[in-house]
């Protein structure tokens, strides 16, 4: 297992565990119930992304947790979440989550395309294609911003 002390855009530190070769992974949650994860049979790479947060407006952090993965956008966010107005959807995640739902869920797909970038051998289109990012060069430069140097050149670091 490798530990990763890092700051997130709030300078804040995060933890962050890579596993290898993990045969199962059961997680068991506050409320009694537990889920068990299995690995497919092939070579496929799981990404499990915990994100903590408070029980303040639970059910709505929730629903944003549950659904943010299948939303393409902040608008098909705000529907799977339940809101008909987009705007409302904004200010209650403004609220909870202290930025923008387009910024949040850029924030997320960034922090799942480093993972994927430092710990699997996809190449950088492919990760490009998987994220629905317009080209790969638009890929680089956010990436090359966030973190402070491109994708490939964060694997080879990495990687040595």
């Amino acid at each position: 297992m490798e530990d990763t002390q890092l700051k997130n855009d709030r300078g804040k530190e995060v933890s962050r565990y890579l596993l290898t070769d993990v045969a199962s992974c059961t997680f068991t949650f506050s409320d009694g119930l537990s889920s068990r994860m299995d690995p497919s049979p092939g070579k496929e790479i799981v990404l499990v992304k915990l994100i903590p947060h408070t029980a303040k407006s639970k059910i709505f952090a929730e629903s944003v947790f549950k659904n943010y993965v299948h939303a393409r956008n902040m608008n098909g966010l705000a529907k799977l979440c339940g809101y008909d107005c987009v705007k409302t959807f904004i200010r209650h995640f403004k609220k909870y989550f202290g930025q923008t739902p387009y910024q949040w869920m850029l924030d997320r797909k960034m922090e799942e395309v480093c993972l994927l970038v430092e710990s699997s051998e996809l190449s950088i289109t492919e990760i490009a294609g998987m994220y629905g990012f317009k080209s790969v060069s638009h890929l680089v430069s956010l990436y090359s911003r966030r973190y402070g140097i491109p994708p490939l050149k964060s694997r080879t670091i990495k990687s040595v």
